[in-house]
């Protein structure tokens, strides 16, 4: 049987228990594949997709990816967020979100934290000089991130006008080219989805993506020893970073620097 399918019985795997080749085998090895079509299920990628597939793939297959999370207490970033809310709810500005917020204070610490500001070339590691920071976008047509430049440069007035501009172009399709590409670092946040900690992938070339979580109230810990717990507002922070150009602990140091900002955040959002 196999002589007549013209296979060779030592490219057969036996699936029999005594490790003997049947003739199911065979038929196994000779089933013709029957190709995905459209009245399958299938989907073809669009040029989005088949990008987001590419670059996706090769971020698996050359990262060296390593994934530190940490909780912080928002409590005064909600209240500074409220009262911005409330001061420009005439001016018709754009009024900065949370991601806008933590945009800027991670700005500020990429600055102390150049290490994780990288790209891999092919000549060495190149520490940026400036902060361009991408802002992933969801829409119809895919993931898309365009680049707020010169983040560590902007008032959060500015990030927030610049972001608003950007999502907005990204989702109605006019973004241009030049807004996609040039990002050192890139931040994330699934909290609107009620995501806590997940595991962001880093965007190539770059060295290192940051995921926000949901902003939750949880019971926390005030005083250990008095035994004193109180509500607070907790958010998750997940650093992913490519281990060939840093190791775990100037990371580590990185994400404890924003962590630390995130909870007393008046000195570095009020500049």
């Amino acid at each position: 049987m196999a002589d007549r399918a013209g296979v060779s019985l030592d490219d057969l795997v036996p699936s029999h228990s005594v490790g003997r080749i049947t003739r199911a085998d065979v038929i196994a090895a000779t089933a013709p594949t029957v190709p995905a079509t459209a009245e399958q299920g299938a989907t073809p990628l669009g040029p989005i997709r088949r990008v987001i597939v590419q670059r996706m793939t090769e971020s698996a297959r050359t990262v060296a990816p390593v994934t530190l999370t940490t909780d912080a207490d928002a409590s005064e970033l909600v209240v500074i967020r409220r009262h911005l809310s409330e001061e420009m709810a005439e001016t018709g500005d754009p009024v900065p979100t949370y991601t806008d917020l933590i945009v800027r204070l991670v700005a500020l610490a990429l600055r102390e934290h150049p290490a994780l500001n990288a790209t891999l070339t092919d000549t060495g590691i190149v520490e940026h000089e400036g902060v361009h920071i991408g802002i992933a976008v969801d829409t119809d047509r895919g993931l898309l991130v365009p680049v707020v430049r010169d983040a560590h440069r902007k008032s959060i007035h500015e990030i927030a006008s610049a972001s608003s501009r950007l999502v907005v172009q990204t989702r109605d399709g006019t973004i241009g080219a030049a807004d996609l590409n040039g990002g050192t670092f890139t931040v994330t946040n699934l909290g609107g989805f009620d995501i806590d900690a997940f595991t962001p992938i880093v965007n190539l070339p770059e060295c290192a993506i940051l995921g926000l979580g949901r902003i939750v109230a949880r019971a926390v810990v005030i005083d250990e020893e008095a035994g004193s717990v109180a509500a607070r507002k907790m958010i998750a922070l997940s650093l992913t970073f490519d281990h060939r150009l840093v190791d775990g602990a100037p990371a580590a140091r990185f994400l404890q620097r924003v962590r630390r900002m995130i909870e007393c955040p008046y000195a570095w959002l009020t500049r």
